[in-house]
């Protein structure tokens, strides 16, 4: 048993925060990998930093999926004297990233033998306590900010879930861990991609070209999954790589969009964009906590947990679920679309700010004449319906405090889409591939969604659970909504 949580807890502690960071301590001594789920504002932070120190979990890599929240991280672990550093990835530290945008991965996996800066620093100041620092120094004196961000020292090292990780660590923490339940998205709009074809031009042969001007007609065409192998072969498919690679910097930057849709494994069609899937598999790290206010009971089968503290939810939003309408694709007519507008409606008659949540473009398309505003950061005063989409941009680390949030359509992910992710989740080994593919990228959209209206702990928004497919859900939806059945 880890001694002395309660003399390192730096501030007067609420209630259950001691003994759930002597319980956390204790799991990482046994080195488990933990869920550690607490509503917002509880101070997870604080109590998982308590935690590592009194376990002696340190150096701890903690895992973000924006480093906006490592200031958070800094400002607790310097409660506690504890040293932080916020590293970054290469599209923000890279000399050439300017110039070589997306691209810069690529261009540093292939060609840093011939980098200018891939060269370690002759000293790095101790002091150091960002990524910004670094970036200053490097290139001020001429070597790579980048790599040189692992030779810094500190007990907490905060760096997103994207950037490769440092191994020589105690234990990992993974904020904001429900993030890790959806598949990473990418998107390229259509018209990028043309330019990319643009750019193949004298760099491919024709045959290549041709397939990859069909390719482009596939696209505007098409709203659904998307199979590149379909037009290109794997051997042109190959060429356009190798084309890619020997590009100088400005057309890398050009062939990326196009590179990336025609190797995709999962990617689909939507608008006036393509969208690429790719499934996160949380690093084998052990210990590891991963920390988040809403995460599923079923989670554990893809973070491979063995155990769990879970506090519960003070207060809850009431939800109501409508039995009555649905957008699963078969259901979704104009006389669906008609009764959403009645919901829509009838919900803004009782409130003044409403959240819509559109589970696909092509609900949002059916919804936005009824809309005050879509897909924007309205003014601090507004009032009406604001439209967004499920799985947007505005869908997750956005404050949009509202009276209420319609869920128009439970967000589950284009099935062609759920099944390529099963087939990825099968192949690692998750025990259950469907249930990780379908089910809790739904979920955890869902409720993160909710939260983007409910900013006040104190009081909750309505919610409209507008589909009879939450139904399914009501045990997995208890610890967060107080549900009340159909409208």
């Amino acid at each position: 048993m880890p001694a002395g949580v309660e003399e390192l807890f730096p501030l007067k502690p609420r209630p259950g925060q001691i003994e759930v960071a002597e319980k956390l301590a204790e799991l990482l001594e046994q080195r488990l990998r933990i869920v550690f789920s607490a509503p917002t504002g509880w101070g997870k932070t604080l109590v998982a930093l308590t935690a590592l120190k009194a376990a002696n979990a340190l150096p701890a890599l903690w895992l973000v999926r924006s480093l906006e929240l490592g200031r958070r991280v800094a400002e607790d672990a310097a409660l506690l004297r504890l040293t932080t550093f916020t590293a970054a990835g290469r599209e923000r530290t890279c000399p050439l990233a300017d110039k070589l945008g997306e691209a810069v991965h690529d261009f540093c996996r292939l060609h840093k033998h011939k980098c200018p800066y891939f060269r370690p620093p002759p000293a790095l100041d101790p002091t150091l306590t960002s990524w910004e620092q670094v970036v200053e120094a490097g290139r001020r004196e001429g070597w790579c900010p980048y790599y040189a961000q692992d030779l810094v020292e500190a007990d907490v090292l905060v760096q997103s879930y994207n950037r490769r990780a440092r191994r020589a660590v105690a234990a990992a923490v993974y904020d904001e861990a429900h993030n890790l339940l959806l598949p990473e998205e990418r998107s390229y709009s259509i018209s990028r991609i043309a330019e990319a074809i643009a750019a193949a031009r004298g760099l491919v042969s024709q045959q290549v070209m041709k397939k990859l001007e069909a390719l482009y007609g596939y696209l505007l065409a098409r709203e659904g999954s998307v199979d590149p192998s379909l037009h290109l072969s794997e051997e042109e498919r190959s060429e356009l790589r190798w084309a890619f690679w020997r590009a100088e910097p400005e057309l890398m930057r050009s062939l990326k969009p196009l590179v990336d849709v025609a190797a995709a494994p999962i990617a689909y069609a939507e608008g006036e964009r393509v969208v690429l899937f790719k499934p996160r598999l949380p690093l084998p790290f052990r210990p590891a906590v991963f920390v988040s206010a809403t995460i599923p009971q079923f989670a554990h089968e893809l973070l491979r947990t063995e155990a769990e503290i879970r506090v519960p939810w003070a207060a809850k939003p009431k939800a109501t679920l409508v039995k009555s309408v649905t957008t699963r694709y078969e259901d979704f007519s104009i006389k669906m679309a008609l009764e959403y507008k009645k919901i829509l409606l009838e919900t803004a008659k009782r409130h003044k700010r409403v959240l819509v949540f559109a589970a696909s473009e092509r609900v949002a398309r059916e919804l936005r004449k009824w809309a005050t505003y879509e897909e924007v950061l309205p003014p601090p005063d507004w009032e009406g319906v604001l439209l967004l989409r499920a799985r947007g941009r505005f869908a997750e680390g956005v404050d949009l405090p509202a009276d209420a949030v319609v869920m128009a359509g439970a967000p589950y992910l284009p099935p062609e889409v759920s099944d390529r992710l099963a087939r990825a989740y099968r192949a690692a080994g998750v025990p259950d591939p469907v249930r990780a593919a379908i089910d809790l990228p739904m979920l955890t959209a869902t409720l993160q969604c909710i939260g983007r209206a409910w900013r006040d702990p104190e009081r909750p928004p309505s919610v409209v659970l507008a589909d009879w497919r939450y139904e399914r859900y009501a045990k997995d939806l208890e610890p967060y909504l107080e549900l009340t059945g159909d409208a």
